[in-house]
């Protein structure tokens, strides 16, 4: 039993040595400084039409907002959300997190539209 908590123990003291917090180390280079892209994507229903409305938010500079006007345009129109989702992967997005839009007429409820909250890893140099 001595043998077996000994052993325990060294394995222990070990593995706590050996093993690195990878966070710390990600950014050797202390000039590299990592942010995300946040895109806001508001989807509206399909309601009569088998199509969906997209609005994608960027950010309000002149640069932003043309790059969230052409996101706009190339995925409004697409028949599924997960259509929206797969696209916006490809491109390095990640889901953070999703809201509904919902109303309420004569005490039933019903969702008016989806919001994706996603973003996108970059890294700016420091100068």
């Amino acid at each position: 039993m001595r043998i077996l908590l000994t052993l325990t123990f060294i394995v222990t003291i070990s593995a706590t040595a050996i093993s690195q917090n990878i966070q710390e180390n990600e950014f050797k280079n202390e000039s590299l400084v990592k942010t995300y892209l946040y895109a806001y994507i508001t989807i509206q229903g399909k309601g009569l039409f088998n199509k969906l409305k997209v609005e994608v938010d960027f950010g309000d500079s002149d640069e932003q907002t043309k790059e969230g006007k052409e996101y706009s345009l190339i995925l409004t129109n697409k028949k599924s959300f997960a259509a929206i989702l797969n696209y916006m992967a490809e491109r390095q997005f990640e889901l953070v997190t999703t809201r509904e839009e919902t109303y309420t007429y004569q005490g039933t409820g019903a969702t008016y539209g989806v919001i994706f909250i996603m973003r996108k890893k970059t890294i700016n140099v420091r100068n």
